[in-house]
């Protein structure tokens, strides 16, 4: 009774107990159907009245079944199978077993499997248990022809039969088929939607090693990459004079346009904290031009950041700042995890952009010594720079070339 009645019937089914009540729903009524037209056929042709009436009601539990589903998630299922047993066995010992009905004890146990589901073992074995016993009781202890039906009854009824269990079978068998294959579709959506949402979370290369059981930790030194941060000018006193949902637009409208703009200079964006934007380059995937790609990309991101008109409907400023040296990156948190980057490169660019000035891009004299014959700088001159004293820095202004990524 604990398996009709569950305590998992307080709560809504999940989608595999639904598809197998839908399943158990339609194999009854195909049942119902072939109980009620054995029935008619019966009236029609004079056979013994308590043939008809025992087709007749078999029909109509068959049509009660689905009516369980509401009891438990496994009560319709049971129920299918004992009412189908009660049947076939009430008929045979009326009619005898040459008629062809045993042959609905294999459709069952073929079905009992999908209709029951394999969680709890012993059910599914218990119900075909049950199938197989009353295969065997019935062939030696009820005659071949019991005499009450004609003959032309258990002759064309044995057709019929093998007919009628051989449709139902492939009828239950196509509708589970059916539900598998729009499982596994279904199942294959969420993956690709996880595979895209991880990836939009964690660097491509870093998602395939952490899904490997083998890297349980991933951190990774890296000799030579460039950091950049960007803060949005102003965004405090932005935020106070205007409603949260104008303030979450124009930020959505400017991360989406640097977002598509680091995707197209294959750079990695690490995070946003609030109106801060925070770019790699050369990390995870070392590359030896890492300096130079991200230098062009911070004079596009100015351009970019003035096309966007700010809640007020001023153009957008940007303080960036930019450095470059050895960091550690690595994935952090179990929930809610991430990937950042660490180092005395990261600190030094994050005071880059905090000491820097509105529509500038200002990098160390590092930097500068590194791109000196590829782009102009201006010299800012020395800055005192929080946990590093005074340094001299720079101004990034343009490309020599005038280049840029396509």
């Amino acid at each position: 009774m604990s398996c009709l009645v569950d305590h998992r019937a307080s709560r809504p089914f999940n989608q595999t107990e639904v598809r197998r009540q839908r399943l158990v729903s339609r194999a009854s009524y195909g049942a119902a159907a072939v109980s009620f037209g054995f029935s008619i056929v019966g009236a029609i042709t004079g056979v013994p009245l308590s043939i008809t009436i025992v087709s007749g009601l078999g029909g109509l539990c068959f049509t009660l079944v689905p009516l369980l589903g509401r009891v438990g998630p496994l009560a319709s299922a049971i129920c299918f199978v004992l009412v189908a047993t009660a049947v076939v066995c009430g008929l045979t010992v009326l009619v005898g077993t040459s008629g062809g009905l045993l042959f609905y004890f294999f459709v069952m146990a073929a079905a009992t499997p999908m209709i029951v589901g394999t969680e709890r073992l012993s059910l599914p074995i218990a119900m075909v248990g049950i199938c197989v016993a009353s295969v065997c009781i019935l062939h030696f202890t009820v005659a071949a022809d019991t005499g009450r039906a004609p003959d032309w009854m258990q002759s064309g009824g044995f057709v019929v039969n093998a007919a009628a269990a051989g449709g139902l079978a492939v009828y239950v068998m196509s509708l589970g088929m059916k539900q598998i294959q729009r499982a596994e579709v279904a199942l294959e959506d969420q993956y690709q939607r996880s595979e895209t949402l991880l990836d939009n979370i964690l660097p491509r290369s870093i998602s395939e090693r952490l899904k490997d059981p083998a890297h349980d930790e991933i951190a990774d030194t890296y000799d030579d990459a460039s950091i950049l941060f960007a803060d949005i000018v102003g965004f405090t006193a932005m935020s106070s004079h205007h409603s949260p949902s104008t303030v979450v637009h124009f930020l959505n409208e400017l991360y989406l346009a640097l977002d598509t703009l680091t995707d197209r200079y294959g750079l990695e964006k690490i995070k946003t904290t609030g109106d801060s934007y925070m770019v790699v380059s050369g990390v995870p995937v070392s590359r030896p031009d890492h300096l130079e790609v991200l230098a062009r990309y911070a004079l596009e991101m100015q351009e970019v950041c003035r096309r966007i008109a700010g809640p007020d409907g001023a153009p957008a400023h940007l303080r960036v700042g930019l450095a470059c040296g050895p960091v550690v990156a690595g994935v952090v948190g179990s929930t809610k995890f991430f990937f950042d980057v660490w180092g005395d490169a990261v600190n030094v660019a994050s005071r880059m952009e905090s000491t820097g000035v509105a529509d500038r891009i200002q990098v160390t004299d590092s930097v500068r010594d590194r791109l000196a014959d590829r782009f102009v700088f201006e010299e800012r001159g020395v800055v005192s720079v929080k946990g590093k004293g005074d340094q001299r820095t720079w101004f990034l202004l343009s490309a020599r070339d005038g280049g840029r990524v396509s």
